[in-house]
């Protein structure tokens, strides 16, 4: 087992899972968004970018990532009614995913991340104090860690996060029922992001998860709140699984979103 996880760790955390051929075709069409293209160590990469009221101004930009087995722009009918309409929305999938050439790791999420921010930046003529300012994060499950890495990374330090775990070490003796850690090549580690993001007075992160979820168990939620318990806010959701709390606690969420936005 100890050799299987060495030489194949991959297998056990990422699932992608491919666009059709038209599905970006159809997503533009129905969000009049934008592709962003460039490449990476991974090869060539796509995010997408759309707000669902048109401007050129738009008040916050959120970075966006999906958990894993899903797409990003899974979430683009969530996202396109009810949470905030003035804002911006940067959607990532990871190396290997939807259109993306490669294969997933931290590294390179890192490294699709910062080239997506960058390239949505320019399109926004906002520089990088602006960016930290006015970004803002939401992610689900392994989407919760990939945020927080860019969100690191850029000094953004406000969002959302549904059902995160504490690191994916921790995971591993969830799962397997023994620490194995120590030959996981594949770490994300929450609870250093959070300690990070949440040493700027400005901090505002609100979790949610489900006291059903059979993937994460929510008590690594409740680990997350007490690194700072007065900038983080944690909402259990008692009959909420894993990939349901989107429509369970909808209203709650986007309130939350709203929450965050503001100084």
């Amino acid at each position: 087992m100890v050799f299987a996880l060495a030489t194949c760790q991959s297998r056990f955390i990422y699932f992608p899972r491919p666009y059709e051929s038209t599905h970006v075709q159809r997503w533009q069409k129905l969000t009049q968004g934008e592709v962003l293209a460039y490449e990476t160590s991974a090869g060539k990469q796509q995010a997408y970018l759309f707000q669902p009221i048109s401007s050129s101004k738009p008040e916050h930009l959120w970075l966006v990532c999906a958990g894993n087995a899903s797409v990003v722009t899974d979430w683009t009918v969530f996202l396109n009614h009810g949470p905030p309409r003035e804002d911006a929305y940067l959607l990532i999938d990871y190396p290997g995913y939807g259109a993306n050439d490669g294969s997933p790791s931290p590294i390179k999420i890192r490294e699709s991340i910062a080239k997506a921010l960058l390239l949505a930046r320019n399109r926004l003529g906002w520089n990088e104090k602006t960016l930290s300012e006015r970004g803002r994060f939401f992610g689900h499950s392994l989407g919760a860690a990939s945020v927080l890495i860019g969100a690191d990374d850029a000094g953004i330090s406000r969002g959302v996060m549904l059902a995160p775990f504490t690191s994916t070490m921790e995971m591993t003796k969830e799962v397997l029922g023994v620490n194995l850690g120590f030959i996981l090549w594949h770490r994300f580690d929450n609870i250093a992001r959070l300690e990070n993001i949440t040493g700027d007075s400005a901090a505002k992160v609100e979790i949610f998860h489900g006291m059903a979820d059979p993937v994460i168990p929510y008590r690594m939620s409740e680990s997350l709140r007490k690194i700072a318990p007065d900038r983080i806010s944690l909402h259990l959701v008692p009959r909420g699984g894993h990939n349901d709390l989107q429509e369970m606690n909808r209203r709650e969420i986007i309130e939350a979103m709203h929450r965050v936005r503001e100084p």
